[in-house]
Parts: C-alpha cells; structure tokens; sequence
C-alpha cells in the first residue's frame, strides 16, 4: 500500500485555517474573502511597494513553482507564464531535445503530461502560491504578486487534493532537475513532508544548489521543529508571521529557520480566478522567492550566497534582537534588500 505523506501544504483552502477560523470548504467557487483580510497587507508588510519603484522584475528571470500546478487562464496570471523558448506548441514533438514533448509551460509530473490543465483536477495550493509571487497588481483589490514581471515556470508535483505519496519522490527530483535545466533561478517549494525524504532528493537540490539556483523552502505548519525540506542547509527556510509581525503559531521553529514571512491571512487566487485568503508557511514562502527574483532582476550576475547574504542582511528584526528560531533573521524586507542592491556597484 503505498504510504501518504502529508504536506501541509492549504489548509485554508481544504476548509481550515490554522489561526483558528474556518473558511467554507468545496470548491474554489465557494471561498470569500474574511472580512478581516486585508489583499494588500503581506506586500506592504515586506516594503514591496518600495522595491517597485525601483524594478518590478523582468521576464528574464523565471521562478520555477514545483506545486499542485497553476491555473495560466486567470488573467492576472496569463501574462507571467514562462514559455520554452525551444518547443513548438501542439506538435507532439520535443523540439528542444530536453526529454518532454510539448513543455510549453513546464511538466505535468503528476499526470505525467505537459500541462498542468489536462488530466486530474488542480488542487487550489499551486495556483494561489504562484499569484503570491507574480500575479499581476490590481489596484482596485490590491492583490498580487512580489515580483509581477517575472516568469513563472509551473512544475506540477502533488495531486488533486495537494498530497504525494512515498513512490512520488523521483517526480520531486526529476521536477527540480527540470527547473534547473531549464533556466529557473528561483525554485518556491511550499511543500514539507514528515517521512526522511531518500537522499536523491537531497542530492537534486544540491545539484541545484551548485548551479546557483535558490531553493526556497517552508518550515511546516505543526508549531513544532522544522521538518523536510527545510531541515537541509541548502534551503532557504521561510517560517510565517502574521500583519502584528508575531510568528504564526502554527508555524515550525528551530536552527534551520532563515527568514519570516507574511503567512496568516493572506490573500491570493483560486483557480479560476476568484480572491481568496489563506494561512500557512506555505505562503510564506513565496514573500521570500518574490524579492530574490526581483533582486536577481536588478543584478543576474548575483551569486547564490550574495543573494541569501542580501535577503538574510536586510530583513526587519520582528522577534529578539538577532537571529531567532521563531524568524530567522527577521521579517523579508523586498523594500531595503532592492535599495541595497541598487546602491550596489
């Protein structure tokens, strides 16, 4: 039988919020907006707006999002799609010669397909997490994404109701191989597992690792210690605070914790198109992989451990002075970790 791995990854979105309140459960359809949820509160909490006035990203940096998939039709989204410069769409051909036929967008690793939108159902986690890192802004609700003009790169990984399962890890190690051979900068994997992943996948994210590509990682969602993946030192660990700057008390703590990040109540999209709020490191960790490609947007050339000395260097001390195991560093600061890479010479 094969053994499931839980993941912790929506809770929100499968009808429960850590913080306590519910939300309505079903479809992507049936979700509102709490009344005390603020869209824009998570951009402005990390000093996006800031960040903007000096780059809002360029497309030629791609954040690969290894998740339950992305749904490309809603608008805010359609845009910010990376497209495989080398493959012809439809033509049942791997024009590019890299081993997938028709990886327009990126790889379906669950169905086994290039798209994301055909076979089983998405589950809502992917979608809402890519909008959290380039969505286009809408001013009239104030939602959208860290970083809105850079490329997202959807790898789909977890099935229709955001789990995998033990015989799923080599998916896992053949997505972030695929991220990085592909041109991914940034790989956002809101994803942690209880069970020791076997070392192929340590190895993959290494491999990454060693290509200059940041990992970001979650620390969990049982205010407990940090599980897989963001036990590794490779990984960027985020942990989640909420709009008083405290950590959330759902999320994980321990020495691995490198960042904190808006994760309590915020506000993204469901397929489909419709806003949504939801809690969790999960969506902390895209407040973490918006700034880096920003910053990579503004200097291509940075090294892996100029951008993490960046990111960790500027982040606003929430919690006890210094490095803490609730938050890291401190709370993402996209507004100060831009100015300081612009000053740069």
């Amino acid at each position: 039988m094969k053994r499931l791995i839980w993941i912790g990854v929506l809770a929100a979105l499968l009808g429960w919020s850590p913080t306590g309140g519910m939300l309505p459960a079903g479809g992507a359809g049936g979700f509102v907006l709490p009344p005390d949820a603020h869209p824009r509160w998570g951009l402005t909490a990390i000093h996006a707006p800031e960040a903007w006035q000096v780059t809002q990203g360029s497309d030629e940096i791609v954040v690969a999002v290894i998740d339950s998939g992305i749904d490309r039709t809603i608008p805010a989204l359609a845009d910010r799609m990376w497209r495989n410069p080398g493959e012809i769409p439809g033509n049942g051909i791997d024009d590019d010669g890299n081993g997938y036929v028709d990886d327009v967008f990126g790889w379906d690793f669950r169905d086994g397909d290039a798209d994301s939108l055909s076979g089983t159902p998405l589950h809502g986690h992917g979608t809402f997490v890519a909008g959290l890192i380039a969505a286009a802004f809408d001013a009239a609700t104030g939602a959208g994404g860290v970083a809105p003009k850079v490329r997202l790169m959807d790898l789909r990984f977890l099935d229709s109701r955001a789990l995998f399962y033990t015989p799923d890890w080599e998916k896992l190690v053949r997505a972030i191989d695929y991220a990085v051979d592909n041109g991914a900068r940034v790989i956002n994997i809101s994803v942690y597992a209880k069970a020791t992943p076997p070392p192929s996948v340590h190895e993959a994210i290494r491999r990454a690792v060693a290509r200059g590509v940041l990992v970001v990682g979650v620390a969990g969602n049982e205010g407990g210690r940090v599980g897989y993946f963001g036990r590794w030192p490779e990984v960027l660990t985020v942990t989640a605070v909420d709009r008083n700057r405290r950590p959330a008390v759902f999320s994980n703590r321990g020495p691995e914790v490198d960042l904190a990040a808006p994760g309590v109540q915020v506000v993204s999209f469901a397929p489909g198109g419709k806003l949504i709020a939801g809690s969790g490191t999960s969506f902390a960790a895209p407040h973490a992989a918006g700034p880096a490609a920003l910053l990579l947007s503004l200097h291509p050339d940075l090294s892996l451990d100029e951008l993490v000395q960046i990111l960790t260097g500027t982040a606003e001390d929430v919690a006890t002075p210094g490095w803490d195991e609730a938050t890291g560093y401190g709370m993402v600061d996209a507004g100060s970790a831009v100015a300081r890479a612009a000053a740069a010479p």
